[in-house]
């Protein structure tokens, strides 16, 4: 993680064109603070992220925005199974690198998706183009050379690290998406309740690691 977003995209904030513009930074960074998967992410649209009020511990109402991981036959939007749908609060450190305003400088310019320099290939898939790209940086930018460090890797760290910090695991899977085969899966999804995963957010940290500064207003706050 160090190597990585020590890199010239978050240290000097590069932006390669094939990284398609803020998709370089954006996406590392919501993977590691998510756990989702790399096209779940690729594929939102602004309107799929926004706030949702839900009751607090003591019954008083609250809001958190979150991002909603959704199919959508006509927008092409896919995911990998029922349990997949879900919605996920963004994380703080997420909202204090600028985040949101990233957001409303997109909804201000009249965009539809959330990072719209993705173009879909032959087959619907937004990143699979960025995937490539972010293997060649890893490598040879990163200099992150052990080919078992994917983006998936991602998915695993936040798993690791919920657990370090004793989310539970139901509350863990229902963020990330994972579908264990239980029963009680059926019951999650958009209609799962909010705060637990807002608590959870607010709890979870990566040990020793220190995140990048917050880029530059690329985009006029709103």
């Amino acid at each position: 993680l160090t190597a990585l977003f020590g890199s010239a995209v978050w240290a000097a904030d590069e932006r390669p064109v094939a990284g398609k513009g803020e998709a370089a930074y954006w996406l590392p960074l919501l993977a590691l603070y998510s756990g989702a998967r790399l096209e779940e992410l690729g594929q939102l649209r602004l309107s799929d992220i926004g706030p949702e009020t839900y009751l607090a511990a003591d019954d008083s109402e609250a809001v958190a925005t979150v991002f909603r991981i959704v199919e959508d036959e006509a927008d092409g939007l896919t995911v990998k199974n029922a349990g997949s749908v879900r919605r996920v609060p963004v994380h703080p450190e997420l909202i204090r690198l600028g985040f949101l305003r990233y957001v409303e400088g997109l909804r201000a310019e009249g965009e539809k998706w959330l990072f719209p320099d993705l173009d879909p290939d032959r087959d619907g898939t937004r990143t699979a183009a960025w995937s490539k790209w972010y293997g060649r940086w890893l490598r040879t930018k990163a200099k992150v050379t052990d080919k078992r460090v994917t983006f998936h890797s991602f998915r695993h760290s936040f798993k690791h690290y919920a657990r370090q910090v004793g989310i539970a695991p139901d509350v863990q899977n229902e963020i990330t998406g994972h579908d264990t085969g239980d029963i009680a899966d059926d019951y999650g999804g958009l209609s799962y309740p909010l705060h637990p995963l807002v608590e959870a957010m607010e709890r979870y940290r990566v040990p020793g690691f220190t995140p990048p500064a917050p880029p530059p207003a690329y985009r006029s706050p709103v």
